[in-house]
């Protein structure tokens, strides 16, 4: 697949990934909105990454979906696409804050799921606590893309085992 099609690719996720999310309640496009020159930054930074990762593991063919959805979310809450509207004097939720953080988890683990939307995984008893500590990790701490891979490497193992049957 070439870096183009897998630009218009990550940037048609997102963008569903987005709207999926505002319909959800999770992110009120009433103080939200993608900045489309920061989503196209966001998947170039991507890009850039998975190129470096696989001159650095020496990878021929495609990545596996765990590193797909580390160096995505990396590059989401790096370059943070979603932004406030101008002007906006309050959010109208804390949640808000974190709409890159939000963004970047939902759309790793849809990766991960290769978007199998059968499996609720944020149904599960200990997602709230997990999901909770991930924004609070991606906000407030530092980190690394491959420490975001392994973080959902664990969690496919887990949820998402056919992820590795060809492994």
């Amino acid at each position: 697949m070439s870096n183009e099609s897998i630009k218009d690719k990550r940037i048609e996720c997102l963008c569903q990934s987005f709207k999926t999310l505002k319909e959800a309640g999770l992110i009120s496009t009433d103080t939200m909105y993608m900045s489309v020159p920061l989503l196209e930054e966001t998947v170039k930074y991507y890009l850039s990454d998975m190129e470096v990762l696989k001159k650095r593991y020496s990878i021929t063919d495609r990545i596996q979906l765990h590193k797909i959805a580390g160096l995505l979310t990396n590059a989401i809450v790096r370059v943070k696409p979603v932004v406030p509207i101008p002007d906006i004097k309050s959010f109208s939720k804390d949640s808000e804050i974190y709409a890159n953080e939000i963004l970047a988890i939902y759309e790793g683990l849809a990766i991960c799921s290769e978007y199998d939307l059968e499996y609720q995984i944020t149904k599960e008893p200990w997602f709230d606590e997990w999901f909770n500590n991930f924004i609070f990790m991606l906000h407030h701490r530092r980190h690394t893309a491959e420490s975001l891979m392994f973080i959902f490497e664990t969690v496919s193992r887990i949820c998402f085992p056919n992820a590795f049957l060809d492994s």
